[in-house]
């Protein structure tokens, strides 16, 4: 098929972050998104309430069957992402859900469109043991590969996507939620980080929201399929340095005034031991080590495919910095906006 010939696309995951925006990219085809719940639906042509750790992802037979005959292609998008849940839920919702995608996918005779993550590559190049026992993103990327892994011995015809952690749009800093990176940041601009965590020789790797859709959407326009995509800025990543000054302007420009704080490879001693650092704050930190962790045993800079998709599929590579900058801009305005509403009704 031509990517000009209008078509079906089933879209799990519609109501997430980037399930928004790829439904964005696909239009004028005609979406038909599976969502977990009844709030805040996405704006395609036809929304299901689905459950990917159910039989027929939650669907009524007769959904299914309609699904089978009408979808030409399946983007899943849908998954648990919240890092440090127990094992059988990312294996019931990301590694069950695959499989029951699959299944649907076979039964329509459409590719498969895969979101994964970059953070695979740790497992990839047999790394985890640079990663503690309890690194809250262990069991999410075992989850993931796992699934990329099902799909790639199925028979169906697939690509998959590995984007790296969302920031927001890269022309507007927009998002529908705020992102990992963006809590990560929140915290720092309060000048509550004793220290910023990083292996040596780690890039700050983010990717904008929109690059992430526009790559993932037009994958699946141009049916070339077969592949595996990074969706990473690799090499021109920022430095971890650079991070830390975005953040330090960002507050500067809104009226607070924070430190630049030392930045330490967490296998070394730490300036304050985690356990005497308040509670909100170590678990930030915690945070900032595992996925330090991850992206280290990752080689500490990812392999990139945006050469390649700028290339072949014309997809954009905006600045990262200035689509970080952005989104934090764009979150702290949501942020404002929401006292200022909130203290004109307390007037009121």
């Amino acid at each position: 098929m031509q990517t000009n010939v209008a078509r079906t696309i089933l879209l799990t995951g519609a109501s997430g972050v980037i399930g928004r925006a790829v439904a964005e990219q696909l239009r004028p085809h005609r979406v038909i998104g599976l969502v977990h719940s009844d709030t805040s639906q996405p704006d395609v042509a036809e929304v299901l309430r689905s459950d990917l750790a159910e039989p027929r992802l939650g669907l009524s037979q007769w959904d299914w069957d309609r699904l089978a005959d009408e979808v030409d292609a399946i983007v899943h998008s849908g998954a648990l992402t919240e890092w440090g849940q127990p094992w059988p839920r990312y294996e019931a919702i990301n590694i069950g859900g695959t499989r029951r995608v699959i299944e649907l996918a076979r039964a329509a005779d459409a590719p498969v469109h895969y979101v994964s993550t970059c953070f695979v590559h740790a497992i990839e190049r047999d790394e985890l043991a640079k990663l503690g026992p309890d690194n809250v993103v262990r069991p999410y990327i075992r989850s993931k590969l796992d699934s990329e892994r099902l799909l790639q011995d199925s028979g169906v015809a697939w690509n998959i996507h590995r984007p790296t952690n969302l920031v927001g749009d890269s022309r507007t800093g927009a998002s529908s939620q705020p992102q990992i990176v963006q809590a990560m940041s929140d915290w720092f601009c309060r000048g509550k980080a004793p220290f910023f965590p990083a292996h040596k020789g780690n890039l700050v790797d983010v990717i904008p929201l929109d690059v992430t859709a526009i790559a993932i959407a037009r994958g699946v326009l141009a049916d070339d399929l077969g592949h595996i995509r990074w969706l990473t800025y690799g090499a021109d990543a920022m430095t971890v340095a650079q991070a830390q000054e975005i953040l330090v302007a960002h507050s500067a420009r809104n009226w607070r005034e924070i430190p630049r704080v030392p930045i330490i490879d967490p296998r070394l001693p730490l300036p304050v031991p985690l356990a005497d650092i308040p509670a909100t704050s170590r678990a930030f930190l915690k945070v900032l080590i595992d996925v330090s962790e991850v992206t280290h045993a990752c080689g500490g800079v990812l392999p990139t495919s945006m050469r390649e998709l700028v290339e072949g599929l014309d997809v954009p590579m905006p600045s990262d910095r200035d689509a970080y900058r952005r989104s934090l801009t764009y979150w702290t305005n949501v942020r404002n906006a929401a006292r200022h509403k909130a203290t004109i009704k307390e007037v009121a």
